[in-house]
């Protein structure tokens, strides 16, 4: 692999660890110098527009004339400042794509086969819930209660809600 020395930026640079980092921090400071380059040539020559009159101007006229004409150039200091913040965000990216999406997608799968066990659990305590409540009510049909009105039969739902009067 090529050193990081050498005078063009490859793939292989990038991928070493730090390597969008150092990048970044390379291009934004490069940026930037002309970036401020751009913006003192732009005042400049705001300034000598500005002064440059014709006969016949109406009041602000030679400003805003100047402003037209050197909006292109404004274009391009807000483009490289663009830049700029752009070139900060190559190591963000590539470390919250690469670097912590396996991590996190990790953590999840954790997460994940954690409640398919803790669910599985809650199935198996539902079912032995489940059972017990069966067999009770198993129990419960095998031995009824007879009760002296229903004449030794089984009580029924008359029964039952008379049977709750009389709690009450």
């Amino acid at each position: 692999m090529p050193e990081i020395n050498n005078a063009r930026w490859t793939s292989d640079h990038l991928l070493k660890p730090g390597g969008t980092a150092l990048y970044g921090a390379q291009q934004r400071e490069r940026l930037r110098q002309m970036a401020d380059e751009v913006q003192a040539l732009l005042r400049e020559y705001r300034f000598d527009l500005e002064n440059m009159r014709f006969d016949g101007d109406k009041p602000f006229q030679p400003r805003i004339r100047a402003f037209l004409a050197s909006r292109p150039l404004a274009h391009l200091e807000q483009n490289l400042r663009d830049a700029v913040n752009n070139a900060g965000k190559v190591d963000k990216e590539f470390q919250r794509r690469y670097v912590e999406l396996p991590e996190k997608r990790e953590k999840k799968a954790e997460a994940k086969e954690l409640e398919k066990s803790r669910q599985k659990g809650v199935s198996s305590a539902r079912a032995v819930n489940t059972a017990a409540q069966l067999q009770g009510m198993a129990l419960g049909l095998e031995d009824p209660v007879k009760d002296s009105k229903s004449g030794g039969q089984e009580p029924t739902f008359l029964d039952f809600l008379d049977h709750g009067k009389q709690a009450l």
